[in-house]
């Protein structure tokens, strides 16, 4: 499975990309500009040498070329690179995980986009793909760092059952980290707006917080392929 990152080259997108690398997918990391993009990857792979990490630059059109595209930018640029790229997006799942936030003096404070969240609003920019909301509680320095393993609970929610299924696999992918179905995309409004409340933790206690349920069982998790598929099924049957 190839994974494009629009908006890959903040701190939230490289971090997830190299992640993802690491764990054996193909990453297009994607940018405005494609320059800016190769920076970063050089950066990565100047990084982590030993790891071979199968991560290449390209502009926001050449990761939306990919099988599954993560959305990593800006929340108020979220809408506008969804539809600069609108036709290669169609049909695919995108993950969407924009924050709308902004800081008041020493608060962070939750925003409410058109649409209700960030993932509605990409949704609606693109209504033949197939949106799920997720990754917006995982910390992007803990997330980056290959030397050390990340634990973390993903939340997700979409209207479509395969893209929830879809980003599951990618999430159970990475080790210590746990895919929770949270519902429908209604739902990415308050998980959305949940991570100010993680960010000013971070700030009155000088850490960095990750989301960690407990009373769920954990379920059985089959290794996910590169392809996305489980169990031998292709992502095309089981949708």
């Amino acid at each position: 499975m190839q994974i494009g990152i629009l908006g890959g080259t903040g701190p939230a997108g490289s971090a997830l990309g190299v992640r993802l690398a690491s764990v054996g997918f193909d990453v297009v990391i994607g940018s405005r500009s494609k320059y800016r993009a190769m920076e970063v990857v050089d950066k990565l792979h100047e990084q982590w040498p030993a790891l071979n990490l199968s991560v290449t630059a390209g502009d926001n059109a050449a990761a939306a070329a990919a099988d599954v595209v993560v959305i990593a930018t800006p929340w108020d640029a979220a809408y506008g690179t969804a539809t600069s790229v609108a036709d290669a997006l169609d049909g695919k799942v995108v993950i969407c995980m924009a924050n709308a936030l902004t800081r008041i003096g020493k608060e962070f404070q939750p925003l409410v986009p058109p649409r209700g969240s960030v993932a509605a609003s990409v949704q609606a920019a693109v209504p033949g793909c197939r949106v799920a909301a997720g990754f917006h509680h995982v910390p992007a320095k803990e997330l980056g760092d290959l030397d050390h393993p990340i634990e973390s609970d993903v939340l997700i929610c979409s209207d479509f059952q395969d893209a929830t299924d879809v980003t599951s696999r990618i999430v159970a992918s990475v080790p210590n980290m746990r895919p929770l179905d949270a519902g429908g995309l209604s739902q990415a409004t308050p998980i959305e707006s949940f991570t100010a409340v993680l960010l000013q933790l971070n700030v009155h206690y000088r850490t960095r917080v990750a989301v960690k349920f407990t009373g769920i069982p954990e379920p059985e998790r089959p290794a996910p392929g590169l392809d996305g598929s489980t169990g031998g099924e292709s992502e095309a049957e089981e949708a």
